[in-house]
């Protein structure tokens, strides 16, 4: 066979240059601090997703891997580019970070309301600065209030909750209908400013009428956005909607970003005056709560913020959007991840499902703490095993959560046997019985998930860590192979968040898995890391040759 010349193949692309934790990002002095904080974040976590597609292997698996859920997407990202004038998102872990305080008030809110389809939700992810809410053209996508902190930045800085709320007067499904509208409502009444988003080439129609008219009554300050001008021309259609009676529509176009800045003007007009409130304190920890459907998760959520924040239903499937939810506990904040129910590909029945699976997904990535919520009357299934293996990956601290514990007369001692019996790979991490509906042990989960964090941000001496390494290696070494004999050299801990091990040694491939998970356990067995996985890094030691000459 005749093997292509040098000039045939294809290069192979020069690896781009990581930056390591503690180098500060660069920035223009020409930019502001909040721009180069966000441009930062943008960089950081362009970084991260680069790191996830080497690292990731093309496994087989009803779930799949990250990239399975990510680089299919037809979504177009909204984030803006550096040194643009969009706004970006205030991320709920801090960054970027803004003066530090203890809120006195709330921040404003900004509720997005409007019929189905008339672009809601791309408007929520234009002024959030990314892919938050799921865009699609079927009616009744969304479903819970989605909400994020967004910084706007026209005339001057201000922080608010954004709402993006589900569309008015049409549910695809029945079960919901009456949990949809109470989130609506909810919604609304809570709103400092509500987006009235109408569609410019439709025109007034009855159900914009109808919600002008409700509007008007709740005495709020209410902006008329007339959605989908994509062109100047088209923003003539926007004059139709005189007739609601709410001011003057403002033509713009989410999807192509036209007359934003126009929209953020007019909004940050009315707002409220600024409070302590928006001069926002990062949060301890990000906790992701993930499972199969229908095993509580939104119920939990809505226990820890002690507010229906997000629709909890009897039928499977209810969650589409990862939803994000601040609450305080011991004058501390947290943020709960309330995700989408996790279930096989094949069961997918239309795109929404898919970007729902992909952001329950993702907020494994972003969570500082994973809880892996189970329905205590229902047995362990490959789901669960496939979802610790997912975080496991990314090596974040896991929970497991026992749901619905009140409906059960087991001992919990045979039970969490169960527990470790089916999910092995895991048997370090800590076991929760609680209860979403009554509160059992709700707020003892949020005390133990802030341990797990610690644990994961603690350093060990580099000669306490060389002792615990070289006393496991004599007592098990590897077995030869190809008559050599695997040799440690030392080891150091290279960061935390999650804490990572770098051992040197002459040849990695003389330690195969099965002593690489034996080291595994002898250091969680001997360092502050007994509920938390590790991230051990084997690495051979360059040899340097001196130049004599």
């Amino acid at each position: 066979m005749k093997r292509p010349s040098k000039s045939a193949r294809k290069p192979r692309p020069s690896p781009e240059r990581r930056r390591p934790r503690d180098e500060k990002p660069r920035t223009k002095m020409t930019r502001t601090a909040t721009q180069a904080r966000a441009e930062a974040v943008i960089e950081e976590k362009k970084r991260r997703s680069q790191e996830q597609e080497v690292r990731a292997e093309d496994e087989s698996g009803s779930l799949g891997t990250f990239e399975d859920y990510g680089a299919d997407e037809d979504e177009t990202s909204v984030q803006p580019e550096p040194g643009s004038d969009d706004d970006v998102a205030v991320d709920v872990a801090g960054e970027p970070e803004f003066e530090q305080a203890r809120p006195t008030g709330r921040l404003p809110i900004v509720a997005i309301v409007g019929r189905p389809n008339v672009g809601k939700s791309s408007l929520f992810n234009k002024l959030a600065g990314s892919r938050i809410a799921i865009e699609d053209p079927r009616p009744g996508t969304t479903r819970d209030r989605v909400s994020a902190i967004v910084g706007i930045r026209e005339p001057d800085q201000r922080v608010v909750e954004l709402y993006d709320t589900a569309g008015i007067g049409i549910v695809d499904e029945k079960q919901v209908e009456d949990h949809v509208h109470e989130q609506i409502e909810y919604g609304i009444a809570r709103a400092d400013v509500v987006l009235f988003v109408v569609d410019a080439k439709d025109g007034p129609t009855t159900l914009d009428k109808i919600t002008a008219e409700k509007l008007r009554r709740t005495g709020h300050k209410v902006l008329l956005v007339a959605n989908k001008a994509d062109a100047p021309h088209q923003d003539a259609m926007a004059t139709a909607f005189y007739e609601l009676g709410l001011g003057e529509p403002i033509a713009i176009s989410a999807k192509e970003g036209r007359n934003i800045k126009q929209l953020k003007r007019a909004l940050t007009a009315e707002l409220p005056p600024r409070s302590d409130a928006e001069r926002l304190e990062a949060p301890e920890l990000l906790l992701a709560i993930v499972g199969r459907r229908n095993a509580g998760k939104s119920s939990l959520v809505n226990s820890l913020a002690n507010d229906k924040r997000v629709i909890v239903s009897e039928m499977a499937g209810t969650t589409r959007d990862s939803v994000d939810v601040r609450f305080e506990y011991e004058g501390k904040s947290f943020v709960a991840i309330d995700t989408a129910g996790i279930r096989r590909k094949q069961s997918f029945e239309n795109s929404v499902d898919f970007f729902s699976q992909s952001r329950a997904l993702r907020a494994v990535r972003r969570a500082s703490v994973v809880v892996l919520l189970m329905d205590a009357r229902e047995p362990v299934t490959r789901l669960e095993r496939e979802l610790i293996e997912l975080a496991m990956r990314e090596s974040k601290p896991i929970i497991i959560g026992i749901n619905k514990w009140d409906l059960i007369k087991k001992p919990t001692d045979k039970f969490v046997e169960y527990i470790k019996r089916k999910l092995g790979e895991i048997d370090f991490a800590p076991v929760v019985f609680v209860s979403a509906k009554t509160g059992l042990n709700v707020f003892e989960l949020v005390k133990i998930a802030g341990e797990l964090h610690e644990q994961a941000g603690l350093r060990i001496g580099t000669g306490e860590l060389n002792r615990i390494v070289n006393a496991a290696y004599e007592k098990h070494h590897p077995q030869p192979r190809k008559n050599k004999l695997g040799r440690l050299f030392y080891a150091t801990q290279a960061s935390i968040y999650p804490p990572t091990v770098v051992v040197f040694v002459n040849d990695p491939e003389l330690f195969p898995e099965a002593w690489r998970r034996y080291l595994l356990r002898e250091l969680q067995a001997h360092t502050p890391y007994g509920e938390v996985p590790i991230r051990i890094k084997l690495k051979a030691r360059e040899r340097i040759i001196l130049d004599r000459g």
